[in-house]
Order: structure tokens, then C-alpha cells, then sequence
């Protein structure tokens, strides 16, 4: 009778896809993103494998994602960060028919999703600082 052999129960790592397109990465993290790196190595051309303390390997980094994925993914890597009108609204202290009219007008990045309008807290902050610095027209 040939016996198992016992794999070592590990905790999950937490896996986070981040797509960045002011310049242009793919970021897949293995591991939290603040875990300290001990090197990096160039797999292929624009593929960088970033590896932890430890040796694991702790996020890959795909350099020009949008010459190698369609938008239409790339938009959908940062879901977990996506947060509705409502909520972004509660985070604002803007009205959310205010924040659905400024997206409409593309003053604020939305799409809808699942039948929600949604946004990101970075976007979301974009529009917050442009609104604290632009220059009010007098009516």
C-alpha cells in the first residue's frame, strides 16, 4: 500500500490584481502588497517577478498590460476596489445624484456594474482634489 504523503497546511495569502493606467501595470500581488521585497528578476520582456524576504515569490508585475490584455479586463482587475455612488457619496459628502451627474459629464470615472454605478477611491479623490482647486465660475 503506497501511503499519502501530508501536505502542510498553509493560510491562504491574499490574492489582489491592480491595474494602474496612468502608467500602464498589471500588478498581481501573492502576498499583502506592503510585504518587503528581496529582489527582482525580468522573466521575459515586461514580465517582473518580485520575490519576498523569504524567497516566495510575492507579485508579478506586467509592464505595458494594455498592449497585452484587452481594456475591457484590465478595467475588471481592480473590482475589489470598486465602490458604488451611495457609498462613495457617504465617503464625499457629496449628494450621489450629484457624483452619478459629474460622471455622466466625465468630470468623475464610473461605470456601471452589475447594474450599480461604481467607482474607485482613488478616482473618487481625483474629483475631490479637482473640485478643491478649480476655479469657481460666479453665476
Amino acid at each position: 500500500m503506497v501511503g499519502r504523503a501530508k501536505t502542510p497546511v498553509t493560510a491562504k495569502s491574499p490574492l489582489k490584481i491592480e491595474y494602474e493606467p496612468e502608467v500602464d501595470i498589471l500588478t498581481i500581488y501573492f502576498k499583502d502588497p506592503e510585504t518587503t521585497l528581496s529582489h527582482s528578476g525580468e522573466a521575459e520582456p515586461g514580465i517582473i517577478l518580485n520575490y519576498a524576504e523569504d524567497g516566495s515569490l510575492s507579485s508579478v508585475e506586467v509592464l505595458d498590460a494594455a498592449q497585452r490584455y484587452p481594456a475591457s479586463q484590465l478595467t475588471a482587475c481592480s473590482v475589489d476596489e470598486f465602490i458604488d455612488l451611495k457609498t462613495a457619496s457617504s465617503v464625499s459628502g457629496i449628494a450621489p445624484v450629484t457624483l452619478r451627474a459629474q460622471a455622466d459629464k466625465g468630470r468623475l470615472w464610473a461605470i456601471r456594474l452589475a447594474g450599480k454605478w461604481v467607482t474607485t477611491r482613488e478616482r473618487l479623490q481625483q474629483y475631490v482634489d479637482s473640485r478643491a482647486r478649480g476655479p469657481r465660475s460666479a453665476i
